[in-house]
């Protein structure tokens, strides 16, 4: 389950959030441009000045990225996939888009719509340097060569064959056109990136020894690109596993639910303690009210527990509650699914189950096993 992020406003429709890390990687950067390259570049400049440039220019570089993302999002959704989201987090952004390109020829114009993006802000930062006359404030002239320098360094790295990084993903849609098996073509893909990230990460290591400390942010990323290219790789493997299956045949149910006057404290002890769940359906009635989750007691303090009722802390997600023939695949694609991890289904006679990642497992375990699909009338309702 992926970190919740914080939902600051929308572009061109979609919503774009940011992760708590981002402020992590947004003040480092401002510290390092304010207590380095702003001193070394503009002479006598104040320390104020140069960590308030080094702010500006940070933020300047996530903007960058934010449009690099959009330019992804808006090809991607106008070839027919839906965006859910843009989000900022501490190694840059991501475009979360519900479901996978129809052709290679998709998945190319995606991968590439990014860099496009990024090209031409290094060209246009470059020109404006480029163009500055000679009695241009020495401030303002570091802040837009910084930001060329940088865009044209993000262009070079994202565009290397290491996926799930936009190169790879190049590289996944020329060989998925050629072969025609987009599973195969992922497997390749990932391998390749895994291959990258373990250079990078012997690379930033040796560098660090050396005395780069910026080597460590290499061995990072490179840490990053092996796990997602495991990731993108295993997701493939459940989408295929699981498209065209319904939430029925794998949910629980029926789901034991909570009444929406239950306290807290009650509810620890009379649910989560004697069912050993960790999330529950919550009901006022017939009608329901959201889920509750053991995240969501422990926020309440202990003193608060006995007058608080569940219902009062029960969270809501549209996405997250879904009819008993939602496609699993989807589901499972859905972020706010990737984040929470379990999903409400409402069947057609008004019952309630629960889909959970857990659920899942536990079917692609069995699938793996078995080496089969599981019959149109398969089921593992309780």
């Amino acid at each position: 389950m992926s970190m919740r992020s914080i939902r600051i406003g929308r572009l061109a429709g979609i919503p774009i959030g940011v992760q708590p890390l981002w402020v992590v990687i947004v003040a480092l950067i401002t510290f390092s441009l304010g207590a380095v390259y702003y001193p070394d570049r503009v002479s006598g400049i104040a320390p104020a000045v140069a960590y308030g440039l080094g702010l500006a220019s940070a933020l300047l570089l996530f903007a960058s990225i934010l449009l690099h993302e959009l330019g992804h999002a808006v090809v991607a959704r106008r070839h027919g996939v839906e965006i859910e989201e843009i989000d900022l987090w501490l190694l840059g952004g991501v475009a979360r888009m519900k479901g996978y390109p129809e052709t290679a020829g998709d998945e190319l114009r995606f991968a590439l719509a990014g860099p496009g993006v990024t090209l031409a802000i290094a060209a246009l930062f470059g020109a404006i340097a480029l163009a500055l006359p000679s009695s241009a404030p020495g401030g303002l002239r570091a802040v837009i060569e910084y930001q060329a320098f940088i865009n044209a360094t993000i262009l070079v790295f994202n565009l290397l064959p290491a996926f799930p990084l936009d190169g790879g993903r190049v590289a996944r849609a020329l060989i998925w056109g050629r072969s025609g098996d987009l599973t195969r073509a992922t497997a390749v893909a990932a391998s390749i990136g895994r291959g990258f990230g373990w250079g990078m990460i012997a690379f930033g290591l040796i560098a660090t020894a050396a005395g780069a400390l910026g080597g460590i942010w290499l061995a990072v990323i490179g840490f990053f690109v092996i796990a997602a290219a495991k990731a993108e790789e295993g997701g493939l493997r459940i989408r295929t596993a699981f498209e065209g299956r319904e939430a029925a045949r794998f949910m629980s149910f029926p789901a034991v639910t909570v009444p929406a006057g239950t306290s807290v404290e009650d509810a620890i002890e009379a649910f989560f303690v004697r069912h050993r769940y960790s999330a529950f359906p919550v009901l006022d009635g017939e009608r329901l009210v959201g889920l509750i989750d053991l995240a969501a007691v422990e926020r309440v303090a202990a003193d608060r527990r006995p007058s608080t009722t569940v219902a009062e802390v029960a969270f809501h997600e549209p996405a997250l509650v879904v009819d008993e023939h939602q496609d699993v695949a989807e589901l499972l694609e859905r972020p706010a699914f990737q984040r929470v991890g379990r999903a409400i289904v409402l069947t057609a006679g008004g019952e309630i189950g629960i889909l959970s990642i857990t659920d899942v497992n536990r079917a692609l375990r069995a699938l793996s096993m078995t080496r089969a699909t599981i019959s149109a009338d398969g089921s593992n309702r309780k």
